[in-house]
């Protein structure tokens, strides 16, 4: 009997078991990335084959969101699911906010604290909770390669876009509909397609938004999540094969050597064929028995790392440029030291912020029940 993503999760109980290896090395290899990209060699990180990294690691985070959070939202009402949702990714990130403004940013200024509590930049940074991204604090990293305090924050409006699209598809069934969700895939490719190819024709405002919403970097991350929600509703019929792994990983080899990250990242065309083979990727190393160091196995440390290494390697360079800055060297020993320390920050939040909060969420996730015990 052939096995498909369905028959070897439902051999694991529900529950995929390399999805947690898959995690916590998506979420080291975005720190690696940023470590590149922060101290000022992003030029030759773009340029070189590691520039794939950047596209497709957040994907591949997306896939699998859409992949797991299906099933819970075939099982839950819309409230329950938004509740699951929120109480995941709301109280860590709004540690992160509060820490960046109320901490790091009166550490690291260069003007004066009145003058830093008083500046609307740092008022608006507070939005960020709320999924209004605002980057900068004033006086604060300005010295460096980029003056972001969190670069990684980017993604949470689309996370949470991701989250609206899947309560409007809880809404209409299209997420018990394996073919209307097809149908709507297909139509928003299409849509990003006509965009990109006639956007001199729309008056600049309209062009913005549609550019905005079917043609963008995050965009991408829309379709990923879609299609993860896809690849769960076609478990039964998606086979897990090695063969079909292996032809997806040539894909993405091909894309590393005949694309370069702009046409990857911002031309829709390539999509159709780069996404589809890395949520495949994404979804087969989840339902692969991986290997996990023992440390690993007590917690869910991927939301931490992600959420709240960029400013320690932000800190990491104001503190000590000369050893971390505008090298290649240097952004390795600051992907070795930043990693070290956004660890041990998401130890301390998985154990006293993520994980209390867990055990409110364990009626609303199968995953949260799991977490908890841990």
């Amino acid at each position: 009997m052939n096995k498909t993503f369905g028959s070897v999760l439902t051999s694991y109980r529900g529950f995929g078991p390399g999805f947690d290896f898959l995690r916590i090395a998506l979420a080291f290899s975005i720190v690696f990335s940023h470590a590149f990209l922060n101290n000022g060699s992003d030029e030759f990180f773009r340029g070189s084959p590691l520039w794939f990294l950047e596209y497709a690691l957040v994907p591949m985070f997306f896939a699998l969101s859409g992949f797991l959070i299906c099933g819970s939202a075939q099982r839950l009402s819309l409230k329950n699911f938004l509740i699951n949702r929120g109480l995941r990714i709301v109280p860590a990130l709004a540690v992160d906010i509060v820490i960046c403004a109320l901490i790091i940013g009166p550490i690291f200024t260069t003007v004066s604290l009145q003058a830093y509590f008083s500046d609307r930049h740092f008022h608006s940074y507070f939005l960020n909770i709320f999924g209004y991204i605002h980057y900068t604090l004033p006086g604060v990293f300005g010295n460096l390669p980029s003056d972001q305090v969190n670069g990684a924050l980017w993604t949470v409006p689309w996370e949470i876009g991701c989250y609206i699209i899947m309560s409007v598809f809880m809404l209409t069934a299209v997420v018990r509909s394996w073919k209307r969700l097809a149908v709507v895939i297909v139509t928003y490719v299409v849509v990003g397609m006509v965009v990109q190819f006639t956007a001199s024709i729309p008056p600049k405002a309209v062009e913005g938004i549609l550019y905005l919403l079917f043609v963008s970097r995050g965009t991408q991350l829309i379709l990923a999540f879609s299609l993860g929600l896809l690849a769960y509703q076609l478990r039964d019929r998606i086979p897990y094969n090695r063969m079909i792994l292996v032809a997806c990983i040539l894909i993405a080899l091909a894309a590393v050597f005949l694309l370069d990250r702009d046409q990857a990242i911002y031309q829709v065309p390539n999509r159709i064929i780069v996404i589809p083979a890395l949520v495949y990727i994404t979804i087969f190393i989840g339902l692969t028995p991986m290997k996990l160091p023992a440390v690993f196995k007590k917690g869910d440390y991927s939301y931490g790392v992600y959420l709240y290494h960029d400013p320690f390697l932000q800190i990491l360079m104001t503190l000590f440029p000369t050893l971390f800055l505008g090298t290649r060297m240097g952004a390795i020993a600051l992907f070795i030291v930043g990693l070290c320390i956004a660890m041990a920050v998401a130890t301390f939040s998985w154990h006293f912020i993520e994980k209390p909060i867990l055990q409110m969420r364990k009626k609303y996730s199968f995953v949260a029940t799991a977490r908890g015990a841990a």
